[in-house]
């Protein structure tokens, strides 16, 4: 199996094989992320080959420093964006709870990117111990309902469903204690 640096060398040479060597490598990984969004088979192999061919497009001229993480980002963008076409036909709509819980905390689309919003959340991560950062990181980036975290994690039901409101409250005052621009948090 290729090192990522050597399946981004072969990105940068334009050879047919990264996209093999990726599939081989992450191909697991970025199967399950999608899932997780999306909970349909079809739905999710189709969102993986995307990604393979969005990675393919933007490599190069970006230069991903991890490219495990570089690819499930594209993975779960891909995967959202499928998600939002599907919520459009109204086949979707349980998905959209882990998202409505969040609106009220996170700027809206007019914010400036440069905020360094995503630095903000890595770091209020981290303050997390950890049952509660498993809980935040499976609710809202592998969008798990409840009853899944639960189950897979081992919490109670009741400590699945408490701990959101009480960690949005948390990632609300965190992001006003660093200085993230009030007028780009909506009221919680």
């Amino acid at each position: 199996m290729l090192s990522d640096e050597e399946i981004i060398t072969r990105y940068f040479s334009r050879d047919e094989a990264a996209i093999a060597a990726t599939s081989e490598k992450y191909g697991g990984l970025c199967y399950s992320a999608s899932y997780g969004i999306l909970r349909v088979r079809e739905d999710a192999e189709e969102c993986v080959c995307d990604s393979y061919l969005r990675v393919r497009s933007t490599v190069p001229p970006e230069r991903p420093q991890s490219l495990k993480c570089y690819l499930l980002k594209i993975v779960r963008n891909v995967s959202l964006d499928r998600l939002k076409f599907l919520k459009r036909k109204k086949r979707a709509r349980k998905l959209e709870i882990s998202f409505s819980e969040l609106e009220n905390i996170l700027p809206d689309s007019s914010a400036p990117d440069e905020c360094g919003l995503s630095e903000l959340l890595t770091a209020f991560l981290e303050t997390l111990e950890h049952d509660p950062r498993v809980i935040m990181a499976a609710r809202y980036w592998h969008l798990m309902p409840i009853s899944g975290i639960s189950s897979r994690y081992g919490f109670s039901q009741s400590k699945v469903k408490t701990s959101p409101t009480r960690l949005c409250e948390k990632l609300r005052k965190f992001l006003e204690e660093m200085g993230f621009a009030n007028e780009h948090i909506k009221n919680y």
